[in-house]
């Protein structure tokens, strides 16, 4: 089954787009932003997820969203401060042993929200979103817990800090799909799994796939994969239950920070590439009053999101922009159905979406693509990285090495 999912990557079927005409009378109260952690859509769109879908049918999905970096920290970082990872300089690889500059100080989401009376909680699962490197700016709430007790916290968090008869921003940040690939359970049963692949710390490490020496190992940590989005799902559902109250008054985000490698061109994981199964991601809106694009960047939801609230900010990333996505000097754009790639050291091609995009036939890029890089960079000059390093605590470094960023 794996081989079936990662030959026929980019012809999936993609959902028809749920379009929302209607305006709304007022600006919504709440916004709700979920970050499904490395997460690629073709996965998703696969998997037995009945929450996500709901949410969908409720509003609208996004045929091809992309995050804005392919790793964690340029990729929320892009999508808290509006701003392309070009232009915001925090460009750099995951290890290097918890020593990094601290983000830009441009404006984040939640700062720009809490300054206009919002009440901003914040709920994350992975370690790199510390407060040593600003994560959390501008939230009256920003804690680290486990998927296993996110709704249970959230709980507690709308009890004490939610403005009944105010303006609220909740964050919920889910790591479930991310390495080590632990499925419940149930989904080992629903999905025919071995379970001897799972029974490490945590579940299958990313590692064991990557290196590829045990027959069966990348199939394995695919399946698991699946099996983990379903699980993820359901976790969700316990968070918007609690939430299901503040729904009608409020906009809803579901998106992810990247995606993941299962086994194509051989690799797996999120390292330096911008392939499709990284850049493409999930992007699931209700409560806009607005249609959405059939294309956009994760960088542009601070803008659609204070539009929809009636919030008045300048962000940099509008709609209207053209679609990237950048890692280490590693730079795509989105033109339509057609993406174009810069590799350091490589001769620039571009893919069509429409026919496989990753293993496609490659093409020079067009006339009309070069001139949208132009613009593109013109508008977005390259931005020097933040000055100063700071050490993140021991314990988040243990726990990134759980997590399979550094050795």
């Amino acid at each position: 089954m794996f081989f079936m999912l990662t030959a026929c990557f980019g012809s999936v079927q993609e959902p028809e787009p749920a379009l929302e005409t209607t305006s709304r009378a007022e600006p919504a109260k709440n916004l709700i932003l979920i970050v499904l952690d490395t997460t690629r859509e073709d996965m998703l769109l696969q998997a037995a997820t009945p929450t996500i879908d709901a949410l969908a049918d409720q509003g609208q999905r996004v045929e091809r969203a992309w995050s804005g970096g392919t790793w964690t920290v340029p990729g929320v970082s892009s999508m808290m401060l509006g701003t392309p990872v070009r232009a915001h300089g925090w460009d750099l690889g995951s290890g290097r042993l918890g020593r990094y500059p601290p983000l830009p100080s441009e404006p984040m989401l939640a700062e720009v929200l809490q300054a206009e009376g919002f009440a901003t909680i914040g709920l994350h699962t992975n370690p790199y979103l510390a407060e040593e490197l600003g994560f959390d700016r501008g939230f009256d709430v920003w804690r680290r817990v486990s998927d296993a007790i996110m709704a249970r916290e959230l709980e507690k968090e709308l009890a004490t800090h939610w403005k009944a008869d105010g303006r609220n921003f909740v964050y919920l940040h889910y790591i479930g799909p991310h390495s080590p690939v632990g499925p419940s359970e149930a989904q080992i049963l629903a999905l025919g799994l071995e379970p001897s692949w799972y029974e490490g710390r945590g579940g299958m490490e990313i590692g064991v796939a990557k290196r590829g020496r045990l027959p069966g190992a990348r199939e394995a940590y695919a399946q698991g994969y699946l099996g983990v989005l379903a699980d993820t799902d359901a976790r969700l559902a316990e968070a918007l239950a609690l939430l299901e109250p503040y729904m009608a008054d409020s906009v809803v985000i579901l998106t992810s920070d990247h995606g993941e490698m299962l086994g194509e061109q051989g690799v797996v994981g999120h390292g330096t590439w911008v392939h499709e199964p990284l850049t493409w991601v999930p992007y699931v809106a209700v409560g806009l009053g607005r249609s959405l694009p059939q294309s956009l960047s994760t960088t542009a939801t601070p803008a659609l999101a204070c539009e929809a609230l009636g919030v008045a900010h300048e962000w940099p990333v509008q709609l209207e922009d053209v679609v990237t996505s950048q890692r280490e000097g590693h730079f795509a754009l989105l033109l339509g159905q057609e993406k174009g790639v810069w590799e350091p050291g490589e001769p620039a091609y571009a893919v069509s979406l429409q026919k496989g995009g990753l293993g496609g036939v490659h093409q020079p890029p067009s006339a009309e693509m070069l001139e949208a890089k132009a613009a593109f960079e013109k508008k977005f000059p390259a931005a020097a990285l933040p000055l100063g390093l700071v050490e993140l605590p021991v314990e988040t470094q243990e726990q990134l090495k759980v997590l399979g960023y550094t050795e």
